[in-house]
């Protein structure tokens, strides 16, 4: 189950497939409690806060709710509902109640004039829509933002990837697999992390690629791999058209 992608996962769950469901929950339960804590605003254990399991919750909630056809990605629709789950409760927290949250209410559970409901939803949709895409917009600054932050820890600037990347897309799906490469031998990552540089003498003799075509590509190169190494779900999209 591991070894499937996300959207191949999602539609064997919406076919009922529990140990699908189950296998993407413990795969991506570093994504879950990351958006758990950046919401909450601090760390986060999973067997003793409630928001954890609330966010466990809604993350089964967007496999089952996920359209594999929409363009946003699985990570960004799993993010919002995760949060919005976790602002209902803390909302029900700081009323003393247990009412259900506006946010969970039913479209379809509509008791108003027949004149009126369809100009309500209509509403509703719009106002819903807009914050969605703003919430989106908003992760994807941060996550450009804490990208950012990581490619300085390797000397690089967004500016360098603009200027090195490469012009043609057989060479970057060749630096996408050279990158592959380094984050799945974790002698490579090491020797990423320890010295910022790639283990050029290593790999010329591993890939189908000059060493001065690597050290021309360096800095694209390491971006790659930096992508692969966090938690960038948005950033990873762009990953999927330089699998060759």
């Amino acid at each position: 189950m591991l070894d499937l992608d996300i959207d191949r996962g999602i539609l064997l769950v919406q076919q009922g497939e529990e140990d699908a469901r189950e296998g993407l929950i413990k795969k991506y339960l570093p994504f879950i409690l990351k958006v758990t804590a950046r919401t909450c605003k601090r760390f986060v254990y999973l067997e003793d806060d409630d928001e954890v399991s609330i966010a466990l919750m809604a993350f089964n909630e967007a496999l089952t709710k996920y359209n594999v056809n929409q363009k946003t990605s699985f990570f960004s629709f799993a993010e919002l509902v995760i949060r919005n789950r976790l602002i209902d409760y803390f909302r029900q927290m700081e009323q003393g109640t247990q009412d259900i949250p506006w946010s969970s209410l039913s479209r379809e559970e509509d008791e108003q004039d027949s004149f009126t409901a369809p100009i309500d939803k209509l509403t509703w949709q719009k106002a819903v829509d807009q914050h969605y895409e703003q919430e989106i917009a908003e992760m994807r600054r941060e996550e450009i933002r804490e990208y950012s932050e990581k490619l300085k820890e390797f000397g690089i600037e967004f500016k360098d990837l603009v200027k090195e990347s490469p012009k043609h897309q057989d060479a970057r799906i060749s630096a996408y697999q050279v990158a592959k490469l380094i984050f799945e031998k974790e002698s490579y990552r090491e020797y990423l992390l320890r010295t910022k540089t790639l283990p050029l003498k290593n790999l010329e003799h591993e890939v189908q690629v000059s060493r001065k075509t690597l050290e021309r590509r360096r800095k694209y190169i390491i971006a790659l791999v930096i992508i692969f190494w966090g938690e960038f779900y948005f950033l990873q999209d762009y990953l999927e058209g330089l699998e060759g």
